[in-house]
């Protein structure tokens, strides 16, 4: 039997992975994102390691993987509502979609959820954007005044 490489039994666990952001600068709530590493779901082996520290998502969309992973892969969805890990069964063929009327199926998990969803005015670009109007109203009260001359 081959033995693995250290880091798949490390990667179980948080403390490792607590380390290991630390280490790049990272809040320790953070998580580790782990790609192109093939999941055995079929013999139990879980996408989530850690205790949620680490999401392991290969696409693993390739059909020669699908017989060791036992699906098609993962897809890792963040949005204001949280984290969702999607699994995604085998696609066998465009004509066999067609002929039976399936798609790709997916079931998500849900990693976290945000307590309070976060809106556009809480990124960056929110920021930004609420600056922006910010002088625009400045610039409409100057005008209202008279500050302004309009030249045609």
């Amino acid at each position: 039997m081959k033995k693995k490489n250290p880091y798949y039994n490390l990667r179980n666990n948080p403390e490792t992975c607590d380390m290991i952001l630390k280490e790049f600068g990272l809040d320790t709530c953070g998580h580790i994102i782990n790609g192109h590493t093939p999941v055995k779901e079929g013999k139990g082996e879980s996408p989530i390691k850690a205790n949620g520290k680490m999401l392991v998502i290969d696409g693993g969309f390739s059909p020669s993987y699908h017989k060791t992973t036992g699906l098609a892969g993962y897809t890792l969805l963040f949005n204001s509502y949280g984290l969702q890990l999607a699994s995604h069964q085998p696609f066998t063929s465009t004509e066999e979609a067609i002929k039976n009327e399936t798609d790709i199926l997916s079931t998500r998990q849900v990693i976290e959820t945000e307590i309070e969803r976060k809106r556009v005015r809480d990124t960056d670009n929110g920021q930004e954007l609420i600056r922006q109007a910010e002088e625009l109203k400045q610039l409409l009260n100057a005008y209202l005044k008279g500050y302004l001359n309009e030249y045609r």
